[in-house]
């Protein structure tokens, strides 16, 4: 361990989400989402815990580096508290991950910080500042940004110290600065050996206060996101997913993913995971190693995760049911055959339908992603997109807006034929209209988006008391549990 000044302290500081909303950093390959509040609305703005605290207090601690780690949205301070605690730590370094739907906010707090605590150097990270530094740097008073990968670690140590000696940080790589009126981005960081990223420290962070899962009978439950693997090399029109965790697919050791699974279950009582990898069926070997390994050390536990439609078969699903998956999130997209040759080249509807049927013969709970607003959508596309997701009846639907997020070829696209309708990136929330179609506008978008829900709501709840869901209940408390599922399956989609 190489110690470095114990007066010397570094704070990562997860910013809290804006006030009136809940924000996801996690999400839209990095750059996040959120949901906006009426102010008199009172919600639970939970969300997971963001892998980016666990890992870089192992870096931290590994290094000898004393710091502490605040997170600012399980604790539900706002900004003024934000910055009193920060005042009272008075750090030197203060790290922060810039998402953005909430960049505005957090360049605020930043900014705030830095004036109110001498002589401390703040740093971003995250998809936005390696898209966007520009854009970060231009108008604000943050002092660095470290374009590194996801988790979002590497590169730090050498920051930290190269700051603790008084050096000019030019000579590193991935570094951006204002400097005499000119942002100075140096090099990028050569990207690090996936397989080799360190065990997560969970000793400093509480568990309690996160993001919970609801389980078959409505009861939520905590649980903790797992990075077993990241990158996604399809390339798809609108995904952000290669510019945040970048295009080739890298894994980490079966045997790490279910040891830490191992520490959290048995150590801090997690009993529910969510596998954070892009496509967790990509390799399929990796994927029933993990399942091997899960079922091997005879862990109760249960987990969710993405996947493609094309990638699963009833052998894999088979395995991933008897070792735990619950629920598998699949990427729909469009019900419109034309629309989705654009948005997911060499998917069909025939595949999609498949895949849904045999995660279903699995008992495994399925969960469709759907985008509106394709720029050649129109009503009859959506029309379409409507009648086959009632077909389709995932157990959990989530409509988003497309969302033209910067250094995607959409964006590029909507930028051209002249669609998008604001650059004011707090509406990039991917449940906001900030892009027409060539012949719909937001209102209309809007009202189909209601149509959907309602439609597939009404339809939820026909199938589950025609299913008898109610019958064989032994007590009121039962009934309870199940209404309980009954509304979160049917009216309240899931974000997760």
């Amino acid at each position: 361990m190489n110690n470095m000044d114990t007066d010397y302290k570094v704070l990562i500081l997860n910013l809290p989400s804006p006030q009136n909303q809940t924000l996801w950093r996690d999400t839209a390959g990095g750059y996040g989402t959120s949901l906006h509040y009426p102010s008199n609305v009172k919600v639970n703005s939970s969300t997971p815990l963001h892998p980016f605290l666990p890992y870089a207090a192992s870096v931290l601690g590994d290094a000898g580096i004393e710091f502490s780690v605040i997170d600012c949205q399980r604790l539900g301070l706002n900004n003024h508290q934000t910055i009193e605690i920060a005042k009272k730590i008075s750090p030197n370094i203060i790290f922060s991950i810039i998402s953005l739907p909430s960049m505005h906010n957090d360049l605020e707090v930043l900014n705030a910080i830095a004036k109110s605590i001498q002589n401390v150097t703040t740093i971003g990270v995250g998809t936005v500042c390696r898209v966007m530094p520009d854009e970060v740097l231009s108008k604000n008073k943050i002092d660095l940004l470290l374009r590194n990968s996801y988790p979002y670690i590497n590169g730090m140590i050498e920051l930290i110290k190269t700051l603790q000696k008084a050096n000019p940080p030019k000579n590193l790589d991935g570094i951006s600065y204002a400097a005499n009126g000119q942002i100075i981005n140096t090099s990028d960081l050569p990207e690090f050996e996936f397989d080799k990223l360190p065990n997560p420290n969970y000793d400093c962070i509480p568990l309690e206060g996160y993001d919970t899962f609801p389980d078959k009978f409505g009861h939520r439950r905590p649980y903790v996101l797992i990075v077993d693997s990241k990158g996604c090399p399809y390339g798809c029109v609108y995904c952000a997913y290669p510019l945040g965790y970048g295009r080739k697919f890298t894994f980490r050791s079966p045997s790490q993913i279910v040891d830490e699974i191992e520490y959290l279950h048995q150590k801090r009582g997690i009993n529910i995971f969510a596998f954070k990898g892009q496509s967790f069926a990509y390799n399929k070997t990796h994927a029933k190693m993990v399942c091997d390994e899960i079922k091997n050390r005879k862990l109760e536990i249960t987990w969710f995760c993405e996947s493609r439609v094309d990638e699963v078969n009833q052998e894999y699903l088979t395995r991933m049911k008897e070792a735990g998956c619950e629920r598998i999130h699949y990427g729909v997209e469009t019900g419109d055959i034309a629309t989705l040759k654009i948005a997911k080249p060499g998917v069909t509807l025939e595949i999609t339908k498949k895949a849904f049927r045999i995660t279903k013969m699995n008992n495994i709970a399925t969960q469709a992603h759907v985008v509106l607003g394709w720029p050649d959508d129109t009503r009859e596309t959506l029309e379409n997109t409507r009648k086959f997701l009632l077909d389709l009846d995932p157990d959990v639907l989530n409509l988003n807006f497309l969302t033209p997020y910067p250094g995607t070829k959409i964006y590029d696209l909507a930028c051209e034929k002249s669609l998008l309708l604001t650059r004011n990136w707090s509406n990039y929330t991917s449940h906001s209209v900030v892009m027409r179609t060539k012949s719909l506008n937001a209102d209309q978008l809007y009202a189909i988006k209601n149509r959907i829900i309602r439609d597939f709501s009404l339809r939820k709840i026909e199938t589950l008391l025609s299913d008898h869901y109610f019958q064989n209940l032994n007590s009121p408390q039962q009934f309870v549990g199940r209404m309980r599922a009954l509304v979160n399956k049917a009216l309240f989609p899931s974000l997760d």
